[in-house]
């Protein structure tokens, strides 16, 4: 080989070394995001404050019709229907109680927290600690504990046990009262050494432990309820849980059946190769998976698809077609396998997680309608 073919051999192999860390690095940057609690960042511009409302830049958040709630600093906002607006603001009403300040903000945090504390629901409610494998766990007990059916609340990535609370009422006008709990790595819960999210695959094992405590005060039948991420770990625990012989439905709401069509959406939004997906689940699924700061996982595992044919009991599931985080693919495909059992309702116009902040009386009728066609309503201080 001459002197000159031979540089161009050397400088391809250092392209392709060097194209090849850079994938890498790429991936393992995905990952590590993947499994990372987020940080939250402000995404709304405040334009004023008065008696009229609140008035904010337009966004396809703000524009959403229906209730949600502004974080502003370390304070919530409840905020209703738009009153009024024009082509770059919409002015939203302020619902809940006392005046509100900018206090030099400008901006605010996008939130379906409407309903954000127990009292705020006018139900009698009690803290309790479950006793987790990592240590002691806060959750809520809402609504009348005579009934023997009771839901498990499970909320989503990067959340809190605050994010079920829109639902506790609606389950609670059928004699269900609801149990709200956290989970390891969800700022609650106790935290793993490495502090990162297993997807589904341990999280499971804490919301089992407090199906314990809702046995041990008189539940019989169980229904379990998981919100995005949470939907997946219900998943989970339906397939493994020492109690699922007591486990008689699932609700669903905006879950994450799937994690591969969540994966390939968000590459696409941030315009980088869908290869990245493949080389990052590899990574995640290897013993490099250290690299990106947790342990390694299995997506077979985490697949609600593949493991359709293990379900026996009810299901309602809820998507929204436009949900902007977790696309409705996998929950489509998941009804498809298993229409004997899944109740599929597909919204439109609704963010992720915000089916009911977008409109109340739909989704309770929904809910409704599913307990009573499959006999799951409560009956408080009696058989179930």
């Amino acid at each position: 080989m001459s002197r000159p073919a031979r540089r161009a051999a050397a400088l391809a192999a250092v392209g392709i070394a060097a194209g090849a860390a850079i994938v890498t690095g790429l991936s393992a940057v995905l990952a590590r995001t993947l499994i990372t609690p987020p940080r939250h960042k402000d995404d709304v511009e405040i334009v004023s404050i008065g008696p009229e409302g609140i008035r904010l830049v337009r966004t396809p958040d703000t524009e959403l019709p229906g209730r949600y709630a502004l974080w502003i600093g370390d304070r919530l906002v409840r905020i209703g229907e738009i009153v009024d607006e024009d082509e770059t603001t919409v002015l939203r009403e302020i619902t809940g109680k006392g005046r509100v300040r900018i206090g030099g903000r400008a901006s605010a945090r996008f939130s379906g927290y409407h309903l954000y504390r127990p009292r705020d629901l006018e139900l009698p409610f009690r803290s309790v600690i479950v006793d987790t494998e990592l240590g002691p766990s806060p959750a809520w007990i809402i609504g009348d504990e005579s009934s023997t059916t009771w839901c498990i609340q499970v909320h989503g990535r990067g959340v809190n046990r605050r994010e079920p609370l829109r639902a506790v009422p609606i389950l609670a006008e059928r004699g269900i009262p609801s149990m709200c709990v956290a989970y390891r790595n969800d700022g609650e819960a106790p935290r793993t050494s490495d502090g990162t999210y297993r997807l589904g695959l341990d999280e499971w094992r804490d919301v089992d432990a407090a199906i314990d405590v809702a046995v041990a005060a008189g539940a019989e039948r169980i229904l379990l309820m998981g919100w995005s991420m949470g939907g997946q770990i219900v998943l989970q625990l339906a397939r493994r849980s020492r109690h699922r012989r007591r486990i008689v439905g699932i609700l669903l709401d905006s879950p994450v059946v799937s994690w591969g069509p969540t994966l390939l959406f968000h590459t696409r939004l941030a315009r980088v190769p869908v290869a990245l997906v493949h080389t990052a689940t590899a990574l995640l699924e290897s013993p490099a998976a250290r690299l990106a700061g947790g342990d390694a996982l299995d997506f077979g595992e985490l697949d609600g698809i593949a493991y359709a044919d293990s379900y026996a009991v009810p299901i309602l599931l809820q998507h929204s077609a436009d949900d902007g985080f977790v696309p409705p693919d996998a929950s489509r495909a998941f009804a498809e396998a298993r229409p004997d059992i899944v109740e599929y309702h597909e919204w439109h116009g609704a963010k992720h997680c915000k089916l009911w902040n977008l409109d109340e009386p739909r989704y309770r009728e929904i809910v409704h309608g599913w307990l009573d066609r499959t006999g799951l309503a409560g009956k408080p201080g009696g058989a179930s």
